[in-house]
Parts: structure tokens; C-alpha cells; sequence
């Protein structure tokens, strides 16, 4: 019999690379990263956004500006560095509905952008409105999901909000609530299913949400089980 590799099922992506976290507390820093950067706890960071496009850009230096944040080691065995976040993620919606999010959906690689390292978010469904709301606006588009009252997500979607959830062939659908995230590019709204509709399979042993009868957009479309 030859040699079996025995995989890590405590294994997530990007465990062993790079990474910035987002908590609602505190942006993470992996040790890796750490490496990478050539930081220790001496440093500061001046942190900046751009909401239109979800990215944040960190620059670490050594200079006492007013408006940076101290880098501090951490103590819960992870190793990596750490800085409050306080005043910036509970503020937007956009940042803390990435904090909520289960840890290996709030890990996001960064990437050189001159004197900053810079993260690209995914939406995160930061609005949420019971299904009988009357507010609703035929502008609104982008990525959504149908959620039961426990909190079982049912569908992963995109596209008009409104005009979505007023066709007749989901008149009969079992769902509560929807959350959304706007987003008007097409190429964006189908590359951000898709990512959301693959983390739900990878949480859910490959199963998809009740009422996708495909796996998102990809060339290799499956029909529900």
C-alpha cells in the first residue's frame, strides 16, 4: 500500500499566507504578515478607505501622527500585531458586517499599493429588511440572500432587489428577511455570488442554499440535489 497524505480538516484558506483580519475591535495583522512587512509593535498605522470600491489601505511607519494607531503585540497565542479599530468599523456598515462574519470570511490578503497595503472586502449583506417591507427601491441592485426566521440562509442572489423578490415564481418561497449589498457593477454582482455561494458550500459540506438550483454563474453549473 503506498504512502496517503492525511489532510488538516482544521485547515481553512488562507491559514498559512498573509493576512489581515477584521474583528469588531481590532485589525489583525498575521504573523505572516508580520514577516512580510517588517513590523513590530515600534510601529504605527495611518489606516484609509475607499467605501465606492471596499478596500483599506494601511501605511505602518514610525511617526507620532494624530491620526494613527498604535501597533501592540498580541497575547492570545497567535502571535501578529494588533490595532483598535475603535471609531472606524462600528461606524460603517460596510466594515462591521465583514466583523461579524465567521473568521475565515474576514481575513483578506493584502496587497503593495506604493507605501500602503491595501485589502480588498467582500459585501457583506450590511442591510437587512423583513420581506413585507414596503421600502424597497427599483434602483437597488446587487448581491442578496433570503434568510428564515432562525436564520437559515435559503437563497444567494443577485441582481434588482425589488424586481427579484416581486416575481411570481417566488410568491411561494419560505423566507423572513433579506439582506443585501449594493453593488452596480454586473461583473461584480456575479464575481461576489459566486464567492458567497462557494463559502456556504465550503460551510455547509457542499450543499447549496435551499433554493439555488445552480452553483452561482461558473461554467460548470450543477443542478441541485
Amino acid at each position: 500500500m503506498g504512502w496517503t497524505k492525511i489532510t488538516r480538516e482544521d485547515l481553512y484558506e488562507g491559514s498559512d499566507s498573509p493576512f489581515i483580519s477584521i474583528t469588531e475591535k481590532h485589525f489583525r495583522f498575521n504573523t505572516l504578515f508580520v514577516r512580510l512587512a517588517s513590523l513590530d509593535s515600534s510601529y504605527r498605522v495611518t489606516i484609509f478607505e475607499d467605501e465606492q470600491n471596499r478596500r483599506l489601505g494601511f501605511e505602518f511607519h514610525k511617526e507620532k501622527r494624530g491620526d494613527s494607531r498604535a501597533l501592540s503585540s498580541r497575547k492570545d497565542g497567535y502571535g501578529g500585531l494588533f490595532c483598535s479599530n475603535q471609531g472606524i468599523v462600528p461606524k460603517r456598515s460596510w466594515l462591521s458586517a465583514v466583523a461579524r462574519q465567521s473568521s475565515k470570511n474576514r481575513r483578506f490578503t493584502p496587497k503593495k499599493d506604493g507605501n500602503r497595503w491595501c485589502i480588498q472586502l467582500c459585501p457583506a449583506f450590511e442591510i437587512k429588511k423583513a420581506r413585507e417591507s414596503e421600502d424597497w427601491s427599483s434602483k437597488d441592485v446587487g448581491i442578496y440572500r433570503y434568510l428564515r426566521e432562525n436564520g437559515e440562509i435559503v437563497y444567494i442572489g443577485r441582481g434588482p432587489i425589488k424586481a427579484r423578490l416581486q416575481s411570481p415564481e417566488r410568491k411561494d418561497w419560505d423566507f423572513d428577511a433579506i439582506e443585501y449589498s449594493i453593488v452596480l457593477n454586473p461583473d461584480d454582482q456575479v464575481k461576489w455570488e459566486d464567492y458567497w455561494i462557494e463559502r456556504f458550500k465550503a460551510d455547509h459540506n457542499g450543499k447549496r442554499p435551499f433554493y439555488n438550483m445552480v452553483s452561482g454563474s461558473g461554467k460548470h453549473r450543477e443542478l441541485q440535489a
